[in-house]
């Protein structure tokens, strides 16, 4: 029998509310992303610091849940609370750049006084994290149990409302997904997208006040019986715990999840933006698919229906996950075949689709079953005139806080020891652990737990099957860079991916880390060695050697005692260990994000002259940014700043002016930042526009191509750069780098000259008109993964090559030095330099 509740608002505001709720799902997934990433740019990007800014987000969604899940009922004109929390929200979220620039300096204050270890520092940000996060993300969470309160108007349709609400909040967290990370962040920039999201929450505030003005204020409802309510009332406890475990369970899906597709999608902005987009829509079709299967299943069934139909949600989510584990290593093999059927290395955004299909393949079905949690549970402990938005508060705000701890421990305990597929493998027991804990008191009442022990023993079995026998999973194969390297191979059957990607190589180190995947292999009959993150090589004992050696010898010209020295990202160590041979050098720092590498890095002892056990050495485990930040000013004599790609979501942050100019704070008067810029993959604008923010920070910057001319180290300083035969001979001899300049092929100091393009007036006017790239247009994020496969590196040499100049001072003017250096400018094909070098020493000895 369905009983009738008193209609509270027209059908036409029932839309209404709707719209609302869709709205503000879209402006909330859309300020999470702003706010992570204003608060990275403090806290830094590494995994304990991202994890604690979104730990203390949703620890403020699950507050705000639990706190008006108590306040709700007995609010009478529940939609002028809406309306003012979301103008709440929009008001906040326009100061918030202040408030954080308020907060920074407390921040900066307090780890100077306690100098903290890991743990501490962690809790210090999240108390930091949490007073700025804390107001806005309540809020948030107390807009599902505020709407609750008058989501229906009869019984039969609890689960129907409210799986609607829960359905079209996420999918307009969906549409926000997409808008920040496809639309509005690309085009817009961080503080216009904030403004317009901003002008979303007053509208959103605004209309819920007008529409308020035309209802009544909501009357109380005569009390469920007594008996019936207890029923449900004695359930809250045990579907609490359930939804709880689910909770815990969706996030450290999506932590693992993210963990792999990151290897096989790619670590760009774009690829992180889609996995969360299809997440969240088969989240939100599972919630709208769960409110009506909830109603119907009571309404047919009864309540022992609806706890049967959430187990079996639970045991399909930990079928589905585990069985997908033994289709992983497939994915390197569809990767191809979908970017060669969509043509996607002519068409760059081709690449995105491949990336949504795979995604989806993984993600979407049980996504889709873990949007059915939320409902189910609701419906299993709701009647009509029961508090509704207490239950549903107190639900959403357990359900949040298991995923905090799923969150927490995915990224810092399960995939560091029992990586990504142990790592689901805990997800689905969980599961298994929620789904025998519904049976149990489906069947409580008539003893029958039969149904909760083979729960139990499945588990069990699924537990020894795991252990004695893990799915397939082939590292080589697992971190091939297919996202990177498919145009790299013509052979793309199976046979062919797979020599590729593994025939060639050995295996020498594997670890899932902290923040990505480090491979280390060396291929077989050689002794070449090579170093992947994720798949992406950033360290080899050939091709790359020119580069890792130059980065930390060429600003050795310049510095005559440098007492200590920076190294951004260790990888090989080889740029530490070039670094490490002047006598000069009485502290070197090197600030790596992933606490795996240093032990990858001992695989190129021969290459680095074991520059680790150098006691003079010391790894940082910090993010570079943030360790800059925290650092005193005039600290270094030289930084040597070799990140990954720029490409790379957060890496990129290494490539903006605002971090420049940080850099150049901590550099003593006379000091030197070296930089690396890759000219592969990256269209002339985007190398264009990395130069010219470089030079908008310092007055005085040379430009030096590799000897292969696929990267390029860039010097800067706030002193000139002279350049001069004999003072620059001997400073390269007095900090014995001859040795490891000899090994790539660089014998004389004329060879070092002739890799120099452009000094700064050159170089600025070649970027001119070049925009530069900003923590607020994040410029490089977004476009430089959509050039990822095309060919580009001779065409921007060309660019350079034809802007180069000579260098000015550096032969102290004499000829026979202009000859020689000719002479290696023909050999290395820049035919115009050799031929002005010649004028100058016909005009010298004249």
């Amino acid at each position: 029998m369905i009983e009738r509740q008193p209609a509270m608002f027209s059908k036409g505001v029932a839309r209404s509310l709707l719209l609302l709720f869709f709205l503000s799902g879209a402006t909330s997934l859309a300020y999470q992303v702003l706010w992570v990433r204003e608060l990275q740019l403090v806290f830094g990007t590494s995994t304990f610091a991202v994890s604690t800014v979104l730990a203390a987000f949703m620890a403020g969604l699950a507050l705000g849940g639990f706190a008006m899940g108590r306040w709700a009922d007995g609010f009478k004109r529940p939609l002028v609370v809406y309306g003012v929390l979301e103008i709440g929200i929009g008001l906040y979220a326009f100061a918030f750049p202040w408030l954080v620039a308020l907060v920074t300096p407390l921040y900066l204050d307090t780890w100077r006084v306690l100098q903290p270890g890991p743990v501490l520092f962690g809790v210090m940000q999240f108390l930091l994290v949490g007073s700025a996060l804390l107001l806005p993300t309540a809020a948030m969470g107390a807009t599902l149990p505020l709407l609750a309160k008058f989501s229906m108007h009869q019984s039969g349709t609890v689960g129907r409302r409210i799986g609607t609400l829960y359905g079209v909040n996420t999918f307009g967290a969906v549409i926000g997904t997409w808008l920040c990370g496809f639309v509005l962040l690309p085009e817009l920039g961080r503080s216009q997208t904030t403004l317009l999201a901003v002008c979303a929450n007053l509208l959103l505030g605004g209309t819920a006040l007008v529409l308020d003005r035309r209802q009544q204020p909501v009357a109380s409802t005569p009390a469920r019986p007594k008996s019936v309510s207890a029923q449900r009332s004695g359930l809250l406890v045990p579907i609490a715990l359930a939804l709880g475990l689910a909770g815990f369970s969706v996030l450290v899906y999506e932590v693992a999840w993210t963990r792999l597709l990151g290897m096989i999608l790619g670590g760009s902005t774009y690829s992180f933006s889609l996995m969360l987009l299809v997440f969240l829509a088969g989240i939100a079709l599972g919630g709208k698919l769960g409110g009506n299967l909830a109603d119907l299943l009571l309404r047919r069934g009864g309540l022992v229906r609806v706890l049967w139909a959430f187990a079996l949600v639970e045991v399909g989510i930990a079928l589905l996950s585990y069985a997908s584990m033994y289709l992983y290593p497939e994915l390197p093999v569809w990767y191809v075949w979908l970017f060669d059927a969509l043509n996607a290395a002519q068409q760059p955004k081709a690449v995105w689709w491949v990336s949504l299909g795979l995604a989806t393949f993984i993600m979407a079905p049980p996504a889709v079953l873990m949007g059915m949690h939320f409902p189910l549970a609701v419906r299993a402990v709701v009647v009509t005139n029961d508090p509704l938005a207490a239950r549903v508060g107190f639900l959403y705000g357990i359900s949040t806080l298991g995923g905090v701890v799923g969150a927490f421990l995915a990224g810092f305990v399960l995939l560091p020891t029992l990586r990504i597929q142990g790592t689901v493998f805990i997800a689905a027991l969980a599961e298994i652990v929620a789904a025998g804990l519904l049976v149990y008191w489906a069947t409580r009442a008539t003893r029958r737990l039969f149904p909760a022990m083979v729960l139990c023993l499945c588990a069990l079995v699924l537990s020894l099957l795991f252990v004695a026998q893990r799915p397939p999973w082939n590292p080589l194969l697992m971190t091939a860079g297919m996202y990177h390297y498919v145009t790299n191979f013509e052979d793309h059957s199976r046979e062919g991916i797979l020599e590729y990607a593994v025939d060639l190589y050995d295996l020498l180190y594997y670890y899932e880390g902290l923040t990505n995947v480090v491979t280390v292999a060396r291929n077989r009959g050689s002794e070449h060695i090579w170093l992947a993150n994720n798949g992406k090589v950033d360290a080899s004992t050939t091709s790359d050697m020119p580069t890792q050696v130059l980065l930390s010898a060429l600003p050795m010209q310049f510095v005559e005692q440098p007492e200590k020295v920076l190294i951004i990202g260790l990888a090989s160590g080889i740029s530490a260990g070039t670094a490490a041979l002047s006598p000069a050098v009485q502290s070197l720092e090197i600030v790596e994000i992933e606490p795996g590498m240093a032990q990858a890095a001992t695989y190129f002892n021969d290459w680095n002259r074991q520059v680790l056990a150098d006691p003079r050495v010391g790894i940082i485990a910090n993010d570079a940014r943030n360790h800059l930040l925290l650092t005193p000013e005039a600290s270094y004599d030289i930084v040597v700043s070799e990140p990954s790609n720029p490409w790379i979501s957060g890496v990129a942050n290494l490539f903006t002016q605002e971090f420049l100019e940080l850099g150049k704070s901590r550099l003593k008067p006379g000091g030197v930042w070296s930089q690396w810029i890759q000219m592969y993959g990256m269209d002339r604008e985007d190398l264009q526009s990395l130069l010219a923010t470089f030079a908008s920070v310092y007055p005085h910057v040379q430009v030096y191509a590799s000897i292969d001319y696929a990267d390029l180290v860039v010097l800067g300083s706030t002193e000139p750069l002279n350049l001069s035969s004999t003072r620059t001979l001997s400073l390269i001899e007095g900090h014995g780098l001859t040795a490891d300049l000899a090994r790539v092929g660089i014998y004389s100091y004329l060879e070092v000259v002739s890799l120099l393009l452009l000094e700064r007036p050159d170089l600025v006017a070649m970027t001119e008109n070049a925009p530069l790239n900003t923590d607020d247009n994040m410029r490089i994020e977004y476009s430089a993964p959509l050039n990822l496969h095309r060919e580009t590196r001779q065409e921007n040499f060309q660019v350079l090559l034809q802007n180069a100049k000579l260098p000015t001072g550096a032969l102290d003017g004499r000829p026979e030095l202009w000859r020689q250096l000719a002479q290696i400018y023909q050999a290395r094909g820049d035919l115009r330099r050799a031929r002005e070098a010649l004028d100058r020493a016909r005009q010298l000895q004249d």
